[in-house]
């Protein structure tokens, strides 16, 4: 039997870091896709600052807000917390620094590249209007670069971001990147090698393969191939 119930949709990247987060520490939960267009009230009732995602842990509570936590960092660190699953580094710096990327990744990443780039190319499609080609572009070619570049730097040549580690900054990032990676491709390898290499890397982890056959399958629905925004 499961332990938890996830609520969110499958295509949002806070889903995906969370189901990562689930898979790695082998927790076995249910998934329950909840409509962001139109939040029932009982979801509303978990989720006050109406976002997703949500996890319920069953042993606490089945129903009510009583044992749901609302938002992915606060998931994250409980299922890391429960688990001692060792995601957050192995000494203080490394925590800070791993909240830090997580942070940057969960709001400059995910703004710039889901409100100035998925949003943009996907939503018009369904409701059978052309996608917004110019923003998407401006984003790709002159908002992402700077992000791109900084991601870069912390790699700094290494496989995972702190410690050379697997850790909840590499899955925070990772969720973000595959986001994007799903509408417009990977960053250029010639300019972002590392960045380009981790995105390859995360894709292939439990949890994000499972996501994201599931978004492709959903979003092949309208978007039969990536788009060129060079």
């Amino acid at each position: 039997m499961s332990d938890f119930v996830l609520y969110g949709t499958i295509l949002s990247p806070f889903v995906r870091k969370v189901q990562a987060t689930l898979h790695y520490t082998d927790a076995k939960y249910d998934f329950e896709e909840i409509d962001i267009m139109a939040m029932p009230d009982w979801f509303l009732e978990i989720s006050p600052a109406r976002r997703i995602p949500v996890l319920r842990d069953k042993s606490i509570a089945a129903q009510g807000a009583q044992g749901t936590l609302p938002d992915s960092s606060s998931i994250c660190m409980f299922l890391d917390r429960r688990f001692n699953a060792g995601l957050y580094g192995q000494d203080a710096f490394q925590t800070g620094r791993v909240a830090w990327l997580e942070e940057y990744a969960d709001t400059i990443l995910a703004v710039t590249g889901g409100m100035k780039l998925f949003r943009p190319l996907v939503f018009p499609l369904y409701s059978g209007d052309k996608p917004d080609l110019e923003t998407a572009k401006k984003t790709w070619n002159e908002r992402l670069p700077r992000i791109f570049d900084y991601l870069e730097a912390c790699l700094d040549g290494d496989q995972y971001f702190v410690g050379n580690a697997y850790s909840l900054a590499d899955i925070a990032v990772g969720a973000q990147m595959t986001f994007i990676d799903l509408v417009a491709g990977l960053p250029d390898a010639a300019h972002w090698p590392s960045l380009a290499n981790h995105t390859t890397v995360m894709k292939t982890q439990p949890g994000f393969v499972e996501n994201l056959s599931a978004s492709q399958e959903k979003l092949s629905r309208y978007l039969p191939e990536k788009f060129d925004l060079s």
